[in-house]
């Protein structure tokens, strides 16, 4: 096999910086914007989805410019990225996967990851998902107050993975969650750290694990949540203790039931 002389590589190399720089500047980016809205109008008829702008991104990949996400019955309720970036995982489809791997900004975290779908149907559910998450400022998420019913504030991060069943791993710091009826003298629980383990299995949230610690008060839970179409309607029956600073730490028995909007609770 003969050399490669420099004249050979030099027109390799300068092909293929031309062809990345005219396909970078002239990417088509409102088609290919206009495509995306269109597929997702029509995979997903009761929600909407708008973006500010699409763009290539390096490595190879699509960026995508303020993001907009809700539900047609409610578009006061939104999900917003700042930013999020989209790039195929070759290794996934090495493996018969259309895998991506995603990295987003938003409510002033981050997020990144990896969805993979069934080979070839990206526009089916996704078989498996593994995203991480960290420092997002829950206050600022719209969409979890109107589904709450209450202001949520503190920093959330951690793990979420679906392989089968759904798993999401959690902490939120220095944060507060408002009461809707007064408990020995709180109208809201103020923390230093809450974590969390959930798991999804079917219409049932079962809590693993629910830890709050704060300086007024110490709570433990664990239990299932049957999940409604409306989030405020699910039913609760979570039990656990919970530790008052106005009571000198007593640890009192604690058994949660009604709905996430109209919760009723029984202490022992």
């Amino acid at each position: 096999m003969g050399k490669i002389n420099k004249s050979t590589a030099f027109y390799v190399i300068f092909s293929i910086s031309a062809l990345v720089f005219f396909l970078y500047a002239r990417f088509p980016d409102k088609v290919v914007e206009k495509y995306l809205l269109n597929r997702f109008a029509e995979s997903n008829p009761g929600t909407f989805l708008s973006v500010g702008s699409v763009s290539l991104s390096f490595p190879p990949g699509l960026q995508v410019e303020n993001v907009f996400f809700g539900f047609k019955d409610n578009q006061d309720a939104t999900i917003r990225l700042e930013s999020l970036k989209v790039r195929p995982r070759l290794t996934g489809y090495l493996t018969g996967h259309s895998s991506f791997a995603i990295g987003a900004t938003a409510y002033g975290g981050v997020l990144g990851g990896r969805v993979d779908f069934p080979h070839l149907q990206p526009g089916k559910s996704p078989e498996s998902v593994d995203v991480r998450f960290e420092e997002v400022a829950l206050e600022k998420c719209d969409y979890l107050k109107e589904k709450l019913g209450r202001q949520v504030r503190g920093r959330l991060s951690g793990v979420f993975a679906q392989h089968g069943d759904s798993k999401l791993d959690f902490t939120i710091k220095n944060g507060s969650y408002p009461l809707l009826v007064n408990l020995f003298g709180l109208n809201r629980l103020d923390f230093s750290k809450t974590e969390g383990q959930f798991t999804l299995r079917g219409q049932v949230l079962k809590i693993n694990k629910l830890k709050l610690t704060g300086d007024k008060v110490n709570l433990s839970l664990k239990g299932n949540i049957l999940l409604k179409p409306e989030f405020k309607n699910s039913e609760l029956s979570l039990n656990g203790a919970m530790e008052i600073a106005a009571l000198s730490n007593k640890k009192v028995a604690l058994a949660i039931s009604g709905t996430i909007g109209n919760a009723k609770s029984i202490y022992q």
